[in-house]
């Protein structure tokens, strides 16, 4: 039997792709561990319950036992800047095989393995960009997408007070002090801060600034590089800072094409490398979710239409393949539906650093 559906070349069989699409954690993303990933029918219903259920709880009040029972009022949950975000990918599966086989590629089995790795690639690609809207969520506390005629802007409602803190490192200023004040901030507010994400460099222009190495080691101590573990403990001695996370992972981004019609990769970074983001999570270490609903190939799907991915599995992204009679050509397609949410946007503190003298 063909290892091709309809014995068309680079057309997978639809049980092939059932195991594509759910593995969206990566063992070294230092974010995984903030933002879930959570599959759901209606992301704008899942992120109102969300929004309702992390609100700051309301006061009930005394009453006569023959008085009527004030009516509670529910807190409004602004959802007219939640979008749901398709993110999707293709590729020209034909032109990619003919390119394998006259590179000596040779044999159904061979090729029919390539077009697997090739649906996992592009599965990646959709998760590499819920991983940058995560980051971005965190770093600044909205989402912009500006892409492919799309242009929309997701603000999580993080108050501009909140984002609008900085830290200055350097010769002569008080680290701890505005450390301190961000602190305090968010304690009126009642919010208790526990993680910081940053940068790598922030964090060792923090551990060479001679206030912070006088208030963990005394004055002798100014002009020694405080140790990352004196740093950790000193922040959570001092501020209840728990957890500090870095992230300077990158990904490639494509903008645009060369002369000789190559794309142009840029280097990027997820999380931006002068920003620090005071966060208080919840309960179980976590301060959002990425939500995942079902891209509108599944619709199609339910009228009979050809899809990539059958059967009652609900990965996060699906691979889907189809042709075209001309040019005869058959494409596979990556997709997702995602939007990351923050449980609560009051939760979030945001600085922008700088160094003296730089």
């Amino acid at each position: 039997m063909s290892q091709w559906e309809n014995n068309i070349l680079g057309f997978v069989r639809n049980d092939a792709w059932l195991n594509t699409g759910f593995n969206v954690n990566r063992p070294n993303d230092p974010i995984d561990g903030l933002f879930g990933d959570e599959k759901t029918d209606n992301i704008t219903a899942k992120w109102q319950s969300i929004a309702a259920g992390y609100q700051l709880p309301m006061m009930a009040q005394f009453h006569a036992f023959d008085v009527e029972a004030q009516q509670t009022v529910r807190v409004p949950v602004d959802t007219h800047n939640i979008e749901k975000g398709l993110i999707k990918v293709k590729m020209n599966q034909s032109e990619r095989l003919r390119t394998l086989i006259r590179s000596g590629v040779q044999g159904d089995q061979n090729l029919w393995n390539y077009v697997i790795q090739d649906g996992y690639n592009l599965s990646e690609q959709v998760f590499t960009r819920t991983k940058v809207a995560k980051n971005e969520a965190l770093a600044t506390g909205q989402l912009t997408i500006s892409e492919n005629n799309l242009s929309l802007t997701v603000d999580y409602g993080v108050p501009a007070a909140n984002k609008a803190h900085s830290v200055v490192t350097g010769a002569g200023v008080d680290v701890p002090a505005q450390i301190q004040a961000i602190i305090d901030s968010a304690l009126e507010q009642g919010v208790i801060l526990d993680t910081i994400v940053t940068s790598r460099k922030v964090i060792q222009q923090i551990r060479s600034s001679a206030s912070v190495q006088t208030a963990i080691n005394g004055n002798i101590g100014a002009g020694a590089l405080v140790s990352m573990s004196a740093l950790e403990a000193w922040l959570s001695t001092e501020y209840g800072i728990n957890r500090v996370i870095t992230n300077d992972l990158t990904y490639n981004a494509a903008t645009g094409l060369d002369a000789t019609g190559k794309p142009n990769l840029t280097i990027r970074r997820y999380y931006p490398q002068d920003k620090i983001t005071f966060i208080a999570t919840n309960p179980a270490g976590r301060v959002g979710v990425g939500l995942w609903g079902d891209p509108p190939e599944i619709e199609l799907s339910r009228y009979g239409a050809q899809v990539g991915t059958g059967g009652s599995a609900s990965p996060f992204v699906y691979i889907t393949q189809y042709a075209e009679n001309d040019p005869a050509v058959v494409w596979t397609k990556a997709s997702g539906l995602f939007i990351p949410v923050i449980y609560n946007p009051t939760h979030i503190f945001i600085a922008t650093v700088s160094t003296t003298g730089a």
